[in-house]
């Protein structure tokens, strides 16, 4: 049954249109929620009801669009299965297949392995950092995160303040 249509409800879609609008070209749910003289929280409830609503109507379309790929398909097996034998036919009536089966997901995932040269393993190149670019303070600096990082006491005081060989 239709929804009646009332000023009302054109009132929040108009709303709805231009939140999603100002929304998308970058605004705040604050400056939203200004320029529909409407709270924050509001603003934010109206444009997350139109994205809500946008999602069901992308859902739809796709589901209507693959409602009418399978017709299509369906009549071109039709049209084919007569002249299954011949060859040129079958394979035609196999991709088909092939095709519904990818339309609605039905192959596995396919595992995809990336390898290096030769079946190998994919080699990558280390850079050891240039310590020498660093002030003794930093050198000192890094030292006492790389043993807080590997969970070592802080240094005493009573230690060599620099014993690490750069």
């Amino acid at each position: 049954m239709p929804q009646k249509v009332t000023p009302r409800r054109v009132k929040s879609h108009q709303q709805m249109i231009t939140a999603l609008e100002l929304r998308a070209s970058g605004a705040s749910y604050l400056q939203i929620g200004r320029a529909l003289s409407v709270s924050k929280t509001r603003a934010y409830r109206i444009v997350r009801a139109g994205l809500d609503e946008y999602v069901v109507t992308c859902r739809e379309t796709a589901d209507s669009v693959r409602h009418l790929e399978m017709l299509r398909l369906n009549r071109m097996i039709f049209a084919l299965t007569p002249r299954a034998s011949d060859y040129r036919v079958a394979n035609v009536l196999v991709k088909i297949s092939a095709r519904i089966a990818k339309l609605y997901g039905l192959d596995a995932p396919q595992r995809i392995e990336t390898t290096g040269k030769e079946g190998g393993p994919i080699e990558t190149k280390q850079t050891e950092p240039d310590s020498s670019k660093l002030t003794l303070a930093e050198k000192l600096r890094l030292e006492e995160l790389q043993r807080k990082a590997l969970g070592l006491p802080e240094r005493s005081i009573d230690e060599a303040p620099y014993t690490r060989k750069w």
